[in-house]
């Protein structure tokens, strides 16, 4: 590698760090003690993508998808634009801004408009792709709230609302149940 390549990855790199500081908003709001960083939760969709896929989804695509699906948070910061069942304003715009961000986060990199063109992709929900990493975040998300009812005693009731509208009738359905079934467990 050249310094003209090595310049715009260092930038890239450094400014992906900052998501190890940006601590997920929903669990800040609901008084979760040491809440998880926004790179906490992309880890593991990251991961969750790449044990549940199955061979009718690209998987190269899938988990770069994953890794830069909140990237655009580093700039965005990181918006609850859901509480439960209730829509508190349209994700549209704020995935909009995301794709803003990551495009200034790549800029000078030679991959930036395959990662943006990934993170509209993961936006407009039209590929079998960009559908199941839905379902995968909204799964890891629920998963998280199960994790942190466990430990801090918390209702975390809405996280679970929110995930049955995206998981109900699809692919990772019944993981989803089992995560209910292991809370009623816990109650």
């Amino acid at each position: 590698m050249d310094k003209k390549t090595i310049t715009p990855l260092i930038k890239v790199l450094r400014k992906a760090g900052e998501l190890k500081k940006l601590k997920r908003t929903g669990w800040i709001l609901k008084g979760i003690r040491n809440p998880e960083h926004v790179s906490d939760h992309t880890w593991r969709v990251t991961l969750m993508a790449s044990i549940l896929a199955d061979n009718t989804i690209n998987r190269e695509k899938l988990h770069d998808m994953a890794i830069v699906h909140d990237l655009g948070e580093i700039i965005v910061g990181d918006v609850k634009w859901e509480k439960g069942k209730r829509v508190l304003m349209p994700e549209r715009p704020k995935r909009k801004k995301e794709e803003t961000a990551v495009a200034e986060i790549f800029k000078g990199h030679p991959k930036q408009k395959y990662y943006v063109s990934l993170l509209e992709e993961f936006t407009e929900q039209k590929t079998p792709e960009a559908r199941f990493l839905m379902q995968i975040d909204k799964l890891e998300r629920t998963l998280q709230a199960l994790e942190y009812e466990e430990s801090d005693n918390k209702n975390l009731n809405e996280f679970f609302e929110s995930a049955e509208k995206f998981l109900e009738g699809k692919e990772l359905e019944p993981i989803f149940r089992e995560l209910q079934r292991m809370r009623k467990t816990n109650l």
